[in-house]
């Protein structure tokens, strides 16, 4: 029990750390202008060491499973977790992976950062809504995986492609350069916090 209880409060302090990293991108972001200068930068940087590669590749990591918010991958999830009667744990990957979308989205249009120039896609930038939910959704499925599955091979197999895909979207989103780092930094931390909570609320529910 007690080994437990301070697993617990190590969620609490991921989580933490967390809104204090979001929040402190997000005033960053609200207050300094020279952030700005520093986000182009990096960026130009970034898509010029990627230009040389194809780049149906990130338009592939960035559309997969995305083109429906990431519905597909939702239903195939909660389908493995119903499978094993864990109808309570198919409900929260839902919920925190649209409570995810939802709160990022608000928060997008209360900062209201303008994406980079030259993007051709619509909304705000401030966060990443493709890393926030792939962080959410695919850290609940690494949580998941290595509290589940048993074969070692397995387990951290797709354990690392899962957390490689995070990366990997996060990655697209300034190769196709619809955001800034500090987009893709904040919303990989706003999804941290979900995924530390799913972990809360799995270890109170056992």
């Amino acid at each position: 029990m007690r080994e437990r209880e301070c697993s617990v409060a190590a969620n609490w302090t991921w989580i933490s750390i967390s809104i204090v990293v979001f929040v402190g991108l997000m005033l960053a972001v609200l207050y300094l202008p020279e952030i700005r200068e520093f986000d182009i930068k990096i960026l130009h940087d970034i898509r010029t060491f990627l230009a040389p590669y194809p780049s149906y590749i990130p338009l592939f990591i960035a559309d997969f499973g995305f083109a429906d918010k990431l519905i597909w991958p939702q239903i195939t999830v909660c389908t493995v977790l119903i499978s094993g009667c864990r109808y309570i744990k198919a409900f929260m990957v839902v919920f925190f992976v649209q409570a995810t979308f939802i709160i990022s989205l608000a928060i997008k249009n209360f900062v209201c950062r303008p994406r980079p120039e030259g993007a051709n896609f619509i909304g705000y930038s401030f966060p990443s809504l493709h890393s926030s939910e792939a962080m959410c959704l695919y850290g609940i499925v690494v949580y998941l995986i290595m509290h589940y599955i048993r074969n070692t091979f397995w387990r951290y197999f797709l354990t690392l492609f899962f957390s490689l895909y995070i990366i990997l979207v996060s990655v697209s989103r300034l190769w196709k350069g619809v955001h800034f780092l500090t987009d893709v930094f904040a919303g990989l931390f706003f999804g941290l916090i979900f995924i530390n909570l799913f972990i809360i609320l799995c270890k109170k529910l056992h």
